[in-house]
């Protein structure tokens, strides 16, 4: 892998955050959150126990309850829409463009932000060099296998140069082997670039391996928060 130029890594605030669906569903209860610039917080729980709530809150995909608010490096940002909150996501389906080529997926922010076309390139090559698959630039989504398609969705958010990456299970669709050596990757790429990350597992073994804090959920909320040896050795 090449070297990624250092981003100014993100602090991030959850408070008083909850999440009620107009069903009357209880998501989330009020959660008070605080991660800290370049740090990797991974939300471990089953599913249906709030933990991609919270990172949807993040992005800018839910809005809490009245009175929670999510803060980055201080300033309210409960408002802003996700386009405005230069955060890169990777989805658990992975969401690519099956109508557009690994470059076209990888350059697809790029182009809504109205960068030249030379910056375009310069950057998707960049990414593509950063996730080694530069051989598969041209090729169509339908073409990759799972390991590929999740290396051009890690690129792809990764080309705006967000201040935070938000990981919502992105290895659950993986075998067990594959699922193993693209954890390694990832926790390497998040040491490379410095950057704030939130990702979000039902895995143990990935929560630990992964995450500099672990915050354990359960029911909509927060169970524990520490770091893996901590919850290993003491969990509450």
């Amino acid at each position: 892998m090449m070297t990624e130029s250092p981003i100014k890594a993100l602090s991030i605030e959850l408070k008083q955050c909850a999440k009620t669906f107009p069903d009357g569903t209880q998501a989330l209860y009020p959660l008070d959150l605080s991660i800290h610039a370049g740090e990797t917080v991974a939300l471990l729980a089953p599913s249906g126990c709030g933990k991609t709530t919270a990172l949807r809150m993040i992005a800018g995909l839910e809005m809490p309850d009245a009175g929670g608010r999510v803060l980055f490096d201080g300033v309210d940002v409960t408002a802003l829409p996700i386009e405005q909150r230069n955060v890169g996501m990777v989805f658990q389906s992975y969401a690519l463009f099956p109508n557009m080529s690994v470059a076209e997926n990888i350059g697809y922010g790029l182009r809504l932000r109205k960068e030249t076309p030379a910056a375009q390139r310069k950057r998707v090559g960049e990414m593509l060099a950063l996730m080694r698959i530069e051989a598969l630039a041209d090729r169509q989504i339908d073409q990759l296998s799972g390991g590929q398609r999740q290396r051009v969705a890690l690129a792809r958010a990764l080309a705006v140069r967000p201040r935070a990456l938000l990981l919502d299970e992105p290895l659950t669709a993986l075998d067990a082997k594959l699922r193993d050596t693209l954890r390694l990757e990832i926790d390497t790429l998040l040491t490379r670039l410095g950057i704030t990350a939130i990702y979000v597992t039902h895995d143990q073994a990935e929560a630990m391996a992964l995450g500099d804090r672990i915050v354990v959920m359960d029911h909509g909320r927060v169970a524990q928060i520490g770091k893996s040896r901590e919850i290993y050795h003491h969990p509450a």
